[in-house]
């Protein structure tokens, strides 16, 4: 689903002024002549200025009013915008003008049944309108309508010529509709016509239909041109690493970098590739970096605690989640990474406390629950492994796809002797993460303690075979005491 370009209202034209008659009209007509003189020449709000004049002196005139709502439409001024243009329509209803920018107008807001009848009014009346049904294909494509979208614009050659917008939307219903090839066509065409801000976009419907190659085509050609390289080298190294090319998204990243063409989401991604490569303390050394260059980033800060956290150095994980707070103190993530790395750090009264208000001002968020749980049954005792086992009931209460806490959950049950009890719980798990090799090994030890040795041995060859595809950990390259 594709959002609107702006200054598509440049697509329905201001309406024609018309000769006005009446007392005071001669003067709204020379100021309304003067606002087209500037629409014109691209001072915009000059024009504004000159039709608000005109508005005022004849107020009940729909080609002034729907003149000065395409001029606000065109400066971004929606909400005003669609003020006068649903006036303009009221005072005229059969104006195909001013209902044709009030449509426009409309899905640039987002208010996609109200454009849609507007158009489709318009189709009706004039089936050969053309901008009326460009309009209404983009509109489908919003409304996930993609084989009316596909029809609408295809049928607007013309128009889709003048508006390379509607090619992007075109290849996204293709996409939709299982035409890939088609989409890719569609896309093609957009590569090398000097838009950045086009091509930007058509790298997205790429990479929204996991179209890797072409998103990175898409991108690459908006790299002369764009305003911010720094977004379209993020990009690229994305579909690279999206793709299962972790060597190039790391050397794009690289080269970013070394370029100064990096944000802190291309820094948080290298880390990721490096993490994937088991390669933790040089993941961590470009989070420093990155926490350095962007000190008010949210994400490189968490980045930067998570590594720490993965590589034992808990007292500095700390102090990076003490900071991802400052930076987003309504987040329920950094609060409870926070009590995680206090917990870790061997601070426990201070994390059980964290842990209480992170519940108190979260109270429906589940992975609190589970994180805490699961730190809980680390103390071994009856009361803990109590306290653990209402804490992740409550988790899968609140999110009935929590794997984790089904697997803690029949982990307790097993400690208390009652491994019936224990099979449901990793039954579910196993349903809901087939891939994860504990849950396989867990239910091993369930059948065997219950006295089903095949399945027992099955599971355990499903364990076998998972654990030897596991990807290595982060802390691979680490050794506690080469802390960079």
């Amino acid at each position: 689903m594709l959002s609107p370009p702006p200054l598509v209202l440049a697509l329905a034209l201001l309406a024609p002024v018309a000769p006005l008659f009446g007392q005071g009209t001669a003067a709204a007509q020379e100021h309304a002549e003067k606002a087209l003189q500037f629409a014109q020449t691209g001072d915009l709000k000059s024009a504004e200025t000159e039709l608000r004049k005109a508005v005022e002196l004849s107020p009940g005139d729909p080609a002034l009013l729907t003149s000065l709502g395409g001029i606000l439409g065109m400066e971004g001024n929606l909400q005003q915008a669609n003020i006068y243009l649903a006036k303009a329509v009221k005072l005229n209803p059969q104006d195909p003008a001013s209902r044709r920018n009030l449509a426009a107008n409309q899905w640039q807001l987002g208010q996609l049944k109200e454009a849609h009848e507007n158009l489709d009014r318009l189709v009706r009346a004039n089936p050969q309108d053309k901008i009326a049904l460009f309009l209404l294909g983009m509109v489908s494509e919003r409304q996930k309508d993609y084989r009316r979208s596909t029809a609408l614009l295809e049928s607007v050659p013309e128009v889709m010529e003048r508006q390379p917008d509607g090619w992007i939307a075109l290849a996204s219903s293709y996409y939709h509709t299982n035409r890939r090839e088609d989409a890719r066509k569609t896309l093609r065409r957009l590569v090398g016509g000097g838009n950045a801000r086009i091509a930007f976009l058509g790298g997205q419907a790429a990479m929204d239909a996991q179209d890797y190659q072409t998103a990175e085509a898409l991108f690459a050609s908006a790299r002369s041109t764009a305003s911010d390289p720094a977004a379209v080298e993020f990009q690229i190294a994305m579909a690279q690493y999206r793709d299962g090319r972790a060597a190039q998204s790391e050397k794009t990243l690289l080269e970013a970098i070394q370029a100064k063409h990096a944000n802190s989401d291309a820094y948080v991604l290298l880390c990721k590739v490096l993490v994937d490569q088991g390669a933790g303390i040089r993941a961590l050394r470009f989070a420093a970096q990155a926490v350095q260059a962007f000190p008010d980033a949210y994400d490189a800060v968490s980045m930067k605690g998570s590594l720490e956290m993965k590589l034992r150095y808990y007292s500095e994980a700390v102090a990076s989640y003490e900071k991802a707070v400052k930076l987003k103190p309504e987040s329920a993530d950094a609060k409870r990474d926070l009590a995680s790395a206090h917990w870790r750090a061997g601070m426990r009264e201070r994390a059980v406390l964290a842990f209480e208000q992170a519940m108190r001002q979260f109270p429906r968020d589940a992975m609190t629950y589970q994180v805490y749980g699961t730190l809980l049954v680390e103390d071994a005792t009856p009361e803990a492994r109590s306290r653990a086992a209402g804490l992740f009931e409550r988790a899968i209460a609140l999110d009935n796809s929590s794997a984790e806490s089904r697997y803690q959950l029949a982990n307790i049950e097993m400690e208390d002797g009652q491994p019936e009890r224990a099979l449901p719980h990793l039954a579910s798990a196993i349903k809901l993460d087939p891939q994860d090799s504990r849950f396989h090994f867990a239910l091993s030890r369930v059948y065997r303690r219950l006295g089903h040795s095949s399945e027992a041995d099955k599971e355990m060859e499903i364990y076998q075979k998972l654990k030897g595809a596991q990807r290595p950990e982060a802390g691979g390259d680490s050794a506690r005491g080469t802390q960079p």
